[in-house]
C-alpha cells in the first residue's frame, strides 16, 4: 500500500504493509529535486519504483540517500538500484553495513512480517565522500548526526527552506514501549540539537509532516525528561521495573505482544535507567520522592517508539 502527498516541490510516498485492506504500519520515503531520501520497505518496494516513476515523469532520479539502516528505510534499495542504476546510493558508514549485510539487522519475526528482509546491497558510497552535504541542482542538504533511535542514524537539513529530513530520529506522540537499542541520552541530545536548527518544516520517518514542528520538539524533550525523573523517584521508593510499568503506563502495551517483547514498556524503565545513570549516583537518586504522578500518554499521528525496526 502506498500513498502519495505533495508538500510543495517535496513529494511524500508513505508506505505500509496491508492487513485485511487495512494498514499496519506507516514508513515513509521523500523525493525533492530528483533527490530520493529513504527506500521504505522491501514489501512495498515495487510499488515505491513506479510511484518515483510516475513522479520524475521523464527526470533523472540523480541520487538516493537513507537515515538509517533500518529494514523500513532501506529495503527498496535494491528495487530502485535495478530501475535507476545511474542513482548512487550514499549512506553513513555504519548503515552502509548494513546495507550490504542485512543478516546484521538480526530481524525478528514480526519485522519480517511486516517489512520483509532488504536484499543485500553492494556499490553504497559514504556520506564522507560527499563532504557530509547532499547537493541538489537546487538545494544543499547538510547531513546532521542524530543517534538515539539508532547509533548510525542521521538527518538531512537544508537550512535556506528550514527542511529536516530527520528519519526516526523524531517520532510524534508520547512513548509507552522502546526496543533494547534504544538510548534515551542520545536521544534527547538529538532532539535539542535539532530544535536549535529551527526547522520550519519537519518530514520524519512517519511521512505525517510538521508544518510547526517546535512546539512538538519541546514536548517530547519534556516529556522524556519527567518520565526519566519519575523513574528516579521511583527507584527511590525501590519499585522493580514491572512495578514502574504498571504505575506509569498501567502496564504493558499491545505492542509488546505482537512483537514478541522486542518493544515493551520494560525496555523503557531500563532506557530511564540508564539515562539517569549518568546523573545520579545510588545516593543522590535514593532521596525521599515527594510524590509519584501517572504520566499521560497520547498520540500525534504517528506510531509509538520505532526503535528497531523502523
Amino acid at each position: 500500500m502506498i500513498h502519495v502527498e505533495q508538500h510543495g516541490p517535496v513529494t511524500v510516498f508513505r508506505m505500509a504493509r496491508a492487513f485485511l485492506g487495512r494498514p499496519i504500519y506507516w514508513t515513509a520515503a521523500y523525493l525533492v529535486d530528483g533527490l530520493l531520501i529513504d527506500a521504505g520497505p522491501r514489501r512495498t518496494a515495487q510499488e515505491l519504483v513506479a510511484a518515483v516513476e510516475r513522479t520524475l515523469d521523464g527526470q533523472p532520479l540523480r541520487q538516493i540517500v537513507v537515515t538509517h539502516g533500518h529494514e523500513d528505510h532501506i529495503g527498496g534499495l535494491a528495487a530502485l538500484r535495478q530501475r535507476f542504476p545511474a542513482a548512487p546510493v550514499y549512506a553513513s558508514r555504519r548503515t552502509r553495513t548494513l546495507i550490504e549485510d542485512p543478516d546484521r539487522l538480526a530481524m525478528q519475526r514480526y519485522r519480517r512480517f511486516l517489512w520483509g528482509k532488504p536484499r543485500p546491497l553492494d556499490g553504497v558510497r559514504l556520506l564522507d565522500e560527499i563532504d557530509n552535504r547532499v547537493e541538489t541542482p537546487d538545494y544543499i542538504l547538510r547531513v546532521v548526526e542524530t543517534p538515539g533511535h539508532s547509533p548510525d542514524h542521521v538527518s538531512f537539513f537544508e537550512p535556506t527552506q528550514r527542511w529536516l529530513f530527520a528519519g526516526d530520529a523524531f517520532i510524534g506522540g508520547r512513548d509507552q514501549a522502546c526496543s533494547p537499542e534504544f538510548d534515551l541520552f542520545s536521544t534527547l541530545g538529538t532532539l535539542r540539537m535539532l530544535s536549535d536548527l529551527r526547522p520550519e518544516r519537519l518530514f520524519p520517518g512517519s511521512g505525517h509532516v510538521r508544518r510547526t514542528p517546535q512546539p512538538e520538539l519541546h514536548e517530547k524533550i519534556g516529556y522524556l525528561k519527567r518520565l526519566a525523573n519519575e523513574v528516579v523517584k521511583l527507584d527511590a521508593l525501590g519499585m522493580t521495573a514491572p512495578e514502574m510499568v504498571a504505575c506509569l503506563f498501567d502496564g504493558e502495551p499491545p505492542v509488546r505482544f505482537w512483537t514478541g517483547g522486542h518493544f515493551s514498556a520494560t525496555n523503557f524503565i531500563k532506557a530511564c535507567r540508564s539515562y539517569n545513570a549518568v546523573f545520579f549516583t545510588d545516593d543522590a537518586g535514593a532521596r525521599k520522592p515527594k510524590g509519584v504522578e501517572r504520566l499521560q500518554h497520547t498520540g500525534s499521528g504517528d506510531s509509538v517508539d520505532r526503535s528497531a525496526g523502523s
